[in-house]
Order: C-alpha cells, then structure tokens, then sequence
C-alpha cells in the first residue's frame, strides 16, 4: 500500500485550518498545519509535503511572499503549490500565477474538486511532467 500524501495548509483562521485538515486527514492524507508564511515555510523545508494548500492573507508572512520564496529555493520549486482565497480577482489569479502557483482556488473551497487537484499535482511531479 503506498504511503499517503502529506499535505501542507498553510491557514491563518483556526477554523478554516482544522476543518480542511479533518476533511483531507478523513480521506487518506497525511496532513500538516501551519498558521502563517513563515511557519509555514520553515515545514516546507524541514517536512517536503507533497502538496502544498496557501492561504493569500495572513499574519507575518502573506501567501504571496511564501510562494516566491519556495520557488526561489532550488531544493524545494518542484513541490506544488495550491493558492486558496476569498479574493478571487483576475489580477488575484494572475499573480498567484507570477509568483509560481500552479493552481489557484476560490474559498470555500470544493473539496471533492480540491482533492482531484492535489491528486494531479502530485502525480504529474512524480511523473515529471509539467505542473502548470
């Protein structure tokens, strides 16, 4: 049996954070949490989830800077990053984009569609193929 994927939320709101993490952790997935950027990039580094869900607006240090700083680390670009936000604007999506996401989701979020996405992130990385 393989091993689950490990999952990174990366959440400022308590509930949102424990609510997602109880859904993905009750279908199979091997779930971390964090509450802001740099918490969260300190268990990106140390952990390597396998997926990465972010958060845009929190304490410390945003989404934005957290992705960019990911992709700017060669030991840690390939790992997929998901983008979840109320602020569901063209230029919200476009930079989500520019800072290297490679998916951006509206909250709340479909979680049935949110587990289809994790599913293809992770499997086009094992496979090498392109993520975006």
């Amino acid at each position: 049996m393989p091993e689950p994927l490990t999952i990174l939320i990366i959440e400022d709101s308590a509930l949102s954070r424990t609510a997602l993490r109880d859904d993905l952790a009750g279908r199979g997935f091997k779930v971390l949490t964090a509450e802001n950027g740099k918490e969260g990039l300190n268990l990106i580094q140390s952990k390597r989830p396998d997926v990465v869900l972010m958060d845009v607006v929190m304490p410390i240090m945003d989404g934005w800077e957290t992705c960019h700083q990911v992709r700017a680390a060669a030991e840690l670009r390939e790992i997929p990053i998901i983008i979840t936000t109320t602020k569901n604007t063209s230029q919200d999506m476009l930079r989500a984009f520019e800072v290297g996401a490679n998916q951006f989701m509206e909250k709340p979020l479909d979680v049935n569609l949110l587990v289809k996405e994790i599913h293809g992130l992770a499997a086009r990385r094992l496979d090498g193929a392109p993520e975006r």
